[in-house]
């Protein structure tokens, strides 16, 4: 991922890969709304969609198999569905093959890490090939993306910290499924917690906790998977892909970067499946990291930037683990009395629509946002500010009366967009941007949903906010000006009423 958003910007990148392949084994299955747009950066969305299950929620069943609980969100603030199916052989393939339509990549399948220098001039890596002939390499900066136990990590002797769960999970993949439920399925039965997720193209997965004194070899022997299956479905005699049995962790590195080696993915955070968010928080660090490599390499930012990605990337990481090991808590109720009390709670909430529709609508997922970081903070409360947080993705409509998301609009870069019913005075009064020629800045004006999208504002394009999602969402666009960082996190809200400090705050950053 991370190299298609680089070489999406024109960078020159190798990548190796230790095995011959990409991954042929089901690995991660749900992919949700932030890293569908990062993919969309790359120009891959609609292709991804092409292979999911687009759009699906999640029903919790008592110990009786009665419902308590539903999360089936409608919402698509950031342009696409909060929570879809997909299978990982399939999107690692997608992504290594739209790699060979750019000259300046190169792909290198059977090269392995070995060792690590650094200077300040950049990074020399020992590689061994398959043959077992060796040799260096020598790049500016290095993105170790090498999982869990990460050779890198533990070459730059950096820790984690955190805990290794007690229970073991066996996982069980099927080839195809007789069960036609798209949701999926969380048993929060204290005799065997489990899930139960379709799959696209007609597979599924099981989930299920190991109890107290069964075996790897126990649960993996066919009669006893195949009695599993005979109690939670009508799937037994389904051709079994993959039958594993795994030991979850919810850990995360002490330091992200350690001079020109960043850590991404499972090399820097491991976190309970219970959220779906592994592969999501590894997409999200590629996209953090990718648009400040590229600004650092071109010259267009100085190196100070890379900084930021220890600053932003681990409080969101974390959040989204905290939240993984509380829907754990709520999957594995080790009694029947705590599981009667979870279902008594959940069907309570139910009866307020507030609460029922936090639940339902999936709003206790943390929010894509930084506390700190690189961005210039409007003084505004954390919990009210635009600064630092993603920016909505509205379907927008151009002149010729098509519509597009926001982000085909805004490019692969920075955009400062104004939100204006006359295009022609959505930038008046705006100062000089000296750092705008710099960083190839799009302006972009959408007007309102009840006034058209032309004429088009003086050096920049204009779009109408087809839906009105775009005022609904994001208020603050009324009366200011917002930069959009090329990962779609707002960088700054320029105030029309005094917008000088701002912008001399701006230029200090992005000079740095």
């Amino acid at each position: 991922m991370l190299a298609n958003l680089l070489c999406a910007q024109d960078i020159p990148v190798v990548l190796l890969e230790r095995n011959l392949t990409t991954v042929k084994a089901p690995r991660a299955v749900s992919i949700d709304d932030e890293s569908l747009r990062s993919l969309q950066m790359a120009g891959l969305a609609d292709n991804v969609r092409g292979i999911c299950a687009m759009d699906y929620g999640s029903v919790y069943l008592g110990p009786d198999r009665r419902p308590f609980a539903s999360v089936s969100p409608t919402a698509a603030e950031y342009g696409h569905p909060r929570r879809s199916a997909f299978a990982q052989p399939e999107l690692e393939a997608m992504l290594a093959d739209s790699l060979r339509r750019y000259p300046h990549l190169e792909l290198r399948f059977g090269h392995e890490v070995l060792g690590l220098e650094q200077d300040d001039a950049g990074v020399t890596l020992e590689v061994q090939t398959q043959d077992g002939s060796r040799y260096s390499h020598r790049s500016r900066y290095v993105a170790a993306c090498d999982g869990g136990r990460s050779p890198i990590r533990h070459m730059l002797d950096v820790g984690m910290k955190g805990y290794t769960y007690e229970k073991k999970w066996l996982i069980i993949d099927l080839a195809g499924t007789r069960d036609n439920f798209r949701e999926t399925r969380v048993y929060c039965d204290p005799r065997r917690p489990g899930i139960n997720l379709p799959g696209p193209n007609g597979t599924r997965r099981f989930e299920f906790m190991l109890l107290d004194g069964e075996t790897d070899e126990q649960v993996t022997d066919p009669a006893f998977i195949s009695q599993l299956l005979r109690d939670h479905g009508p799937d037994d005699g389904v051709e079994i892909v993959r039958k594993q049995v795994y030991t979850f962790h919810a850990r995360m590195v002490t330091e992200w970067r350690k001079g020109s080696v960043f850590l991404l993915g499972d090399a820097a955070h491991l976190t309970p499946p219970f959220a779906g968010q592994g592969l999501n928080s590894g997409l999200r660090d590629a996209s953090n990291l990718a648009w400040k490599l590229a600004a650092v390499v071109q010259g267009r930012l100085g190196p100070a930037v890379l900084d930021s990605y220890q600053d932003e990337r681990p409080e969101h990481a974390w959040e989204l683990i905290k939240l993984a090991i509380t829907l754990g808590r709520i999957m594995m109720p080790d009694t029947m009395l705590k599981a009667r009390l979870i279902q008594a709670g959940f069907r309570a909430l139910q009866w307020v629509p507030p609460a029922n529709d936090y639940i339902t609508q999936m709003r206790y997922k943390p929010k894509p946002r930084f506390s700190k970081g690189y961005i210039v903070p409007d003084g505004t409360d954390l919990r009210r500010t635009r600064v630092g947080r993603m920016l909505p993705q509205p379907e927008v409509e151009t002149q010729d009366r098509y519509t597009h998301r926001l982000d085909e609009i805004l490019g692969i870069g920075f955009a400062l967009i104004a939100f204006h019913a006359d295009p022609a005075e959505a930038f008046r009064g705006l100062p000089e941007l000296p750092f705008e020629s710099r960083l190839g800045l799009k302006r972009v004006c959408v007007t309102p949903r009840y006034y058209n999208a032309f004429p088009d504002a003086p050096g920049a394009t204009t779009v109408r906010d087809a839906r009105g999602d775009f005022e609904r969402h994001c208020a603050e666009a009324k009366d200011s000006w917002l930069l959009v960082r090329p990962d779609r996190y707002v960088l700054a809200r320029i105030p029309r009423d005094n917008p000088q400090h701002t912008v001399e705050a701006l230029s200090r950053l992005l000079q740095a």
